[in-house]
Parts: structure tokens; C-alpha cells; sequence
């Protein structure tokens, strides 16, 4: 087995040229708020980051009396339309300031959430995109610059010239993945969507082939992620994951009191640990706390999993697959856990952590094999807080070397999607060095341009 851990190189404003393609992703979640401003060489497919902003959902303001709160984080936290467009407006000309950036130095901005544990999918997920936007305007982004360009003259004139505008428009597919034909039945959709994009991307900063057929998993707060087969030209979305991921190692904490009532692994300072232990005890341990968490099927008379909404009259209507996870019995959880694991000792707590997540990762795939949804061939690529730090790609590679030959993690996948979203909405492929395509394959794009026109000529 290959294991790659992908890090995205820094480059300054004076660094970028033409055919850089710079985009902000904004991103809003249950723990932290983003503005990660990342440029690609559209010709190598080289990635930069410019800057990294990151401040606390927590922070954000209370509404005020006379504001709705129409949603809440998965820690309650209240939110209402005009305090999220106060900290997205702050956030975004503070990374500006930094950066040394204006916004005409923008070629894109996309807004995400990861905010899910809402009441109704639609129109709440719909309030904070709308939330985001008004706050992106709010600092003098234009319109232009969050939406797909309708002729080649509005794509930025720098990089028109590496466009394939007019050859092959945006048709909804994100690298070379189709969208579904059921959407919104899961609150975290488009987020396991931008994190499949994002890891192709920071896959071309590794020797790993991470093309169809693939598999994503972000381990934020939240769980989100996909497993994608390798149709041509347009792969398709098979199963989505959904549930807790890093909330689980944040509700055990604050209950075993490590952290406060508000705060989240984030708040620790987690360095690569370097220690002994054994390894056989860590599992039995392990084996031990996972009777508490669930990794099933999430089937239709579920309208949330894992504090997930779910909309389970469309799960009916699809024939895609969720996998959730959620912690069973929280109280057992937490005195188990008491007493097999040494609570003084911040170092064995973020250990067994470690090894509950790699094994929590493990048995997503399992449940992914047994519903028949693990294609052959599959490399799989993590993100998040709870799937990359410490030894848990060591643990990792021991539960799934017998199943994966290649896993490749990625820090901000969540970021890089947002890069390659607007790429796909400006129609600036890379045929010398594709992201999108199979495994070993050619690029895609004479494909996409046969298929379009066939679909076209159909409909006239």
C-alpha cells in the first residue's frame, strides 16, 4: 500500500501570473468558519495557497431580538441570516488585507456549509448559501464572480484563452462526475461533492492516481463523502456518507472534561505523537467503544442521521446508498471510555481517539462492501481534522491495507473543491495533465464534447 499525505505549497500575490486561476472558498461549519483563497497553474495543474483564515463558529455573534434564527450548528449554536453575513464580510476583507489582494485579484469565490443539523433540508441549507452570498456582496464581490459564466466574455479575461468555453459548456458534471438525479435528500450533499473534487485536485501534488473510480471521506465535525464508479464519460455518485466524525471526539472530551463545553478537538494543540503503547490492548479498547457508535445503512424513515437531516421521500426515489454514523448510547460511551482509557493523560485520550477514528473509517468501508457499493479498483482519499492528524493514517493503513492499494489525505479538501467547481463552471480543463477521467486513462474532454452534442442535437 502507498499512503500520500498532500500538502499545498504557499505562493505570494507576486508570484501569480496569467494562467493562474485564483478562487476564495468561504466556508461556514459546525466548528470552524473559512476564507481560503488557493490559485492553479491551469497549465501544470500546480497548486498554491495564498492565505488561510480560520475563526470560530462559536464567535459569531448571538441574533439580535428583531433577527430569525432559522438554523442552528450541531452544538446549538443559533444563527441567524444577518450575523452570518457580518462574520462572512469581516472574515473575507480580512483575508484580503492580508493577502495583499483585492477583490478584482478574484477570479472565483464558491460558498459551502457544513452546517446540517437543520429541521428542513431545502430551505434552511438554502438560508445560509443566501446568508453567504449577501456577505460575499457585502465585501464588494461581484455577482459575476459566484456564478457560471454564460458566454466565454465573462470568464476572466486573463485566462479565457485556456478556456474550452466553447467547445464544451458546464453542464453541472464537477470532474468528470455527473450530478445526481435526485438531489437534496442529505443536508451535506454538496459538501461531499466539493470534497471528491478537491482531493482529485491535490492529487496531481502526488505520484497517487486519484481518478475514477474513487472514494472521499472528509472527517470534519461532521461526516461527509462519496464513493464514485468509473462510467465514461460521466462516472456516477453510488453512495453518500453522512453522520458524526470529529463531533464524536468533541462530545467525549468535553464529557470527560479536557475541554469545554463549547470548544472542540480544534482547541488542543495536537502534535505528531511519538510514543509506545500496545497496540493489541489499543484495539481491544477500541473494539470496546465503537458498541456505541452505529455505521449502517441510513434507509428512508430516518429524517436525520448521525444530526444529519435527511429527507427520506427522495432516499426513496434514489438509487444511491448512505452510510451514516452516530454515537448509539452517549452515557455508555462516555463511561466506557472512563474506564478503559487513562483521562489524565491527554496523550492516551487523543491516542484511543485516533485509533476510534481509524477503525470508525474501517468500517465505513466494510459497510460500504457489503451494500455492494466499493467498486474494484477504488483509491481512497481523506480530509478533515478527525482523518488526518496524528497516528491515525498510521492505524489507517493497518486496518485497510488489505483492501485499498493507494490512499491519499488531504488537508482543505473541502477548499481545493471549491478551486475545481468554479474550474468546471468556467470549462477550464487541463488535457495535458487531466483531474477528471479514469485511473490510467487519457483526458476525457473529446468525450464530453461528442456526448454534448449528442444530447444537444436530441433536444432540437
Amino acid at each position: 500500500m502507498i499512503l500520500d499525505t498532500i500538502t499545498i505549497p504557499s505562493i505570494t500575490k507576486d508570484e501569480i501570473k496569467d494562467q493562474f486561476f485564483t478562487v476564495m472558498s468561504v466556508e461556514l461549519g459546525n466548528t470552524t468558519i473559512k476564507s481560503i483563497i488557493t490559485t492553479t497553474n491551469i497549465k501544470t495543474n500546480k497548486n498554491f495557497q495564498i492565505i488561510k483564515l480560520v475563526k470560530l463558529t462559536r464567535d459569531i455573534r448571538l441574533p439580535y431580538d428583531n433577527e430569525e434564527v432559522f438554523g442552528h450548528t450541531i452544538w446549538d449554536k443559533p444563527l441567524s441570516k444577518e450575523a452570518i453575513e457580518e462574520t462572512i464580510t469581516e472574515l473575507i476583507l480580512e483575508s484580503l488585507k492580508k493577502s495583499n489582494l483585492t477583490q478584482e485579484d478574484l477570479d472565483f469565490v464558491v460558498r459551502s456549509t457544513g452546517v446540517v443539523a437543520l429541521s428542513g433540508l431545502s430551505k434552511e441549507v438554502g438560508s445560509i448559501i443566501k446568508a453567504l452570498s449577501d456577505g460575499c456582496l457585502n465585501a464588494n464581490i461581484k455577482p459575476s464572480q459566484m456564478m457560471a459564466p454564460f458566454s466565454i466574455n465573462n470568464i476572466p479575461e486573463h485566462i479565457r484563452k485556456y478556456s474550452f468555453f466553447n467547445s464544451i459548456k458546464f453542464d453541472g458534471s464537477v470532474v468528470s462526475v455527473s450530478s445526481p438525479k435526485v438531489t437534496g435528500m442529505i443536508a451535506n450533499e454538496m459538501e461531499g461533492e466539493l470534497v471528491t473534487a478537491g482531493i482529485k485536485l491535490a492529487s496531481k501534488e502526488s505520484n497517487i492516481d486519484y481518478r475514477n473510480p474513487v472514494v472521499s471521506i472528509d472527517m470534519g465535525t461532521t461526516l461527509a463523502g462519496q464513493v464514485i464508479n468509473n462510467i465514461q464519460p460521466y462516472a456516477n455518485l453510488i453512495c453518500n456518507y453522512i453522520g458524526l466524525a470529529g463531533g464524536i471526539g468533541d462530545i467525549i472530551l468535553r464529557e470527560i472534561g479536557i475541554i469545554n463545553s463549547d470548544e472542540s478537538t480544534i482547541d488542543l494543540e495536537y502534535n505528531q505523537l511519538d510514543i509506545s503503547f500496545n497496540e493489541d490492548e489499543l484495539h481491544e479498547h477500541t473494539l470496546k467503544l465503537h458498541e456505541f457508535i452505529d455505521i449502517m445503512e441510513v434507509t428512508p424513515d430516518y429524517q436525520e442521521f448521525g444530526l444529519v437531516a435527511v429527507d427520506g421521500n427522495l432516499l426513496k426515489n434514489s438509487d444511491v446508498k448512505v452510510i451514516g454514523s452516530r454515537i448509539n448510547n452517549k452515557d455508555e460511551l462516555i463511561k466506557i471510555f472512563n474506564k478503559l482509557v487513562n483521562t489524565s493523560s491527554k496523550i492516551d485520550v487523543l491516542l484511543h481517539l485516533d485509533d476510534l477514528y481509524a477503525y470508525l473509517i474501517k468500517r465505513l468501508i466494510d459497510e460500504t462492501k457489503k451494500l455492494n457499493r466499493l467498486p474494484k479498483n477504488a483509491t481512497l482519499g481523506i480530509t478533515g481534522r478527525a482523518g488526518t492528524s496524528g497516528l491515525k493514517t498510521k492505524f489507517i493503513q493497518k486496518y485497510l491495507e488489505d483492501t485499498f492499494e493507494n490512499i491519499i489525505f488531504v488537508e482543505d479538501g473541502l477548499s481545493l473543491g471549491a478551486v475545481m467547481m468554479a474550474r468546471c463552471m468556467n470549462s477550464l480543463g487541463s488535457p495535458i495533465n487531466p483531474v477528471g477521467g479514469s485511473k490510467g486513462g487519457m483526458c476525457i474532454m473529446q468525450q464530453r464534447i461528442t456526448n454534448q452534442n449528442v444530447n444537444i442535437n436530441k433536444k432540437s
